[in-house]
């Protein structure tokens, strides 16, 4: 007989299958079709993103209307992501990470290649594991400070 999963197996396979949602979604959102992922983001009004394409958001209104107009600058878009580090627990999660994006921004016919080191924010809600905030922008290399 099989034994019964332990609270932590569900947690990791629930979190396991979010990420696998979000993986989905971020690439939808890179094709110009925003409405998987802000789905899975919290529709509470703690929620924010800095980035982007520049500036702070907060609140659900904002960021939604955010995340439309940021992915319709994008089409047909690829996307990936490398994983930093990450911690997990019962109720709140983060993750670091980079992403490339590869796509066609705005009116431009030919694609270009947009990195981003990430950091998303998560929070398990009744209904599940959802986004709370998202800080993304394009500064991947070590810079000398300007004097």
């Amino acid at each position: 007989m099989a034994s019964k999963p332990t609270s932590t197996q569900v947690l990791d396979s629930d979190w396991a299958a979010f990420i696998d949602k979000l993986e989905a979604a971020e690439l939808e959102f890179a094709q110009g079709r925003p409405a998987v992922l802000k789905a899975l983001w919290s529709h509470r009004n703690d929620v924010s993103i800095c980035g982007a394409f520049g500036g702070v958001v907060s609140g659900w209104k904002e960021v939604a209307t955010r995340l439309d107009w940021a992915s319709s600058q994008y089409s047909e878009g690829s996307r990936g992501r490398e994983e930093i580090t990450r911690s997990v627990g019962v109720d709140f999660a983060y993750v670091a990470q980079t992403e490339w994006i590869r796509s066609r921004v705005g009116r431009n016919a030919e694609s270009s290649l947009q990195e981003l080191r990430v950091t998303m924010v998560f929070r398990r809600q009744a209904d599940g594991w959802r986004i709370i905030h998202r800080h993304a922008d394009p500064l991947l290399r070590t810079q000398p400070p300007s004097s």
